[in-house]
């Protein structure tokens, strides 16, 4: 365990310590964070004062910077958006109208650049839960071409995330034009994947996943979900700084979903702004996914909900998101997001109108 900065409410902040023999403290100011790190010091505990100091600081980072070859994406002054491209033939979101179309895939990647997206992410493999592996092969088949052709017709100068867990298939994707690793397992599922990251010196999404695809939904269950995605990502994110990524190069993703119940997921949700303290850009995926019309359905009992039927509870989960810290949403519906969030960004004073 790790001593954190827990925000209890906009003036208030609980810090647990690593020692669990040693109560939490309350504060409500630096003024306070300062004296208690001081008496820290004094008890001979400069680490965990550094610590609590570093999270305080990121608690209160606002922008940060996406840059890759050229290209630059600054977060904090709008919210960007991710829209999906899945190139699989069992997607549950699309039923893999991608799936080995060329044509179709590139019009589906104009329209949602014309749709204001910022990054366009592109997977090969399906990970929702029970979904079995794909062959590496296989899954550079599917999205290398696209990636290729995508270049080729649409240009250079937007940001494209390759979405596996695969080494090789993200070297080869960055090798094609892709600029960002959308990494489910946050570099844990391949030990060559920071390796690729370092090497090409590109941003890396971190998410976390509790499992595989195929087995992520068993017997799941946290003490506290969110101490564990934190715990989770701080040592993946030193484990990349050790193999020679750049700290500027990590994104987060806590994995609403993956390895995830319905409570888990409205918790991740509700408590997001806790993972601010590890001084990274915050991702969120939320769109269509199954704990939405879960919700839906057993509070309005209204039948079944089908991915294409979660818009709406999806966009309200993602404001909530956002004014909790995320940065950046991933979304199948890139057209209404993106007009959601102009609204919601202009309004909370992130946009002049």
């Amino acid at each position: 365990m790790i001593s954190r900065i827990i925000p209890v409410n906009e003036e208030r902040y609980k810090i647990v310590f690593s020692d669990p023999f040693k109560s939490p403290v309350y504060i409500e100011n630096e003024e306070q964070l300062k004296e208690l790190t001081e008496s820290l010091i004094k008890d001979g505990q400069r680490d965990t004062a550094k610590t609590l100091v570093n999270q305080w600081i990121n608690l209160n980072k606002t922008h940060f910077k996406i840059n890759y070859k050229g290209k630059f994406l600054n977060l904090g002054n709008k919210t960007a958006v991710m829209g999906i491209l899945n190139l699989t033939p069992d997607s549950f979101s699309d039923g893999g109208i991608y799936y080995k179309n060329l044509e179709r895939a590139v019009e589906r990647v104009s329209q949602m650049l014309d749709e204001g997206a910022d990054i366009i992410d592109i997977g090969g493999e399906s990970t929702r839960p029970g979904a079995e592996p794909v062959p590496l092969e296989e899954e550079m088949e599917r999205v290398i071409p696209v990636i290729q052709v995508i270049r080729k017709q649409l240009g250079n100068n937007f940001l494209i995330s390759i979405d596996t867990y695969k080494a090789k298939v993200a070297e080869e994707a960055l090798k094609e034009g892709a600029d960002i690793v959308n990494d489910i397992s946050g570099m844990s599922f391949d030990i060559n994947m920071a390796n690729v990251i370092a090497k090409y010196d590109c941003p890396v999404i971190v998410n976390h996943t509790k499992g595989r695809p195929e087995n992520m939904q068993k017997d799941v269950y946290y003490d506290d979900v969110i101490a564990e995605i934190y715990q989770f990502l701080d040592q993946q994110i030193k484990f990349g700084i050790k193999k020679g990524v750049r700290k500027d190069r990590f994104i987060i993703d806590p994995g609403i979903g993956f390895g995830k119940k319905v409570e888990h997921n409205v918790e991740i949700i509700k408590r997001l702004q806790e993972l601010k303290i590890l001084g990274f850009p915050i991702l969120v995926g939320i769109s269509r996914k199954s704990f939405i019309g879960i919700i839906l359905k057993n509070l309005l009992g209204k039948g079944e909900y089908l991915p294409k039927d979660r818009l709406y509870g999806g966009l309200g989960a993602t404001a909530v998101a956002v004014l909790n810290g995320a940065h950046i949403i991933r979304t199948h519906d890139v057209k209404e997001t993106v007009e959601f969030l102009t609204l919601l960004d202009t309004i909370r004073g992130y946009k002049v109108v």
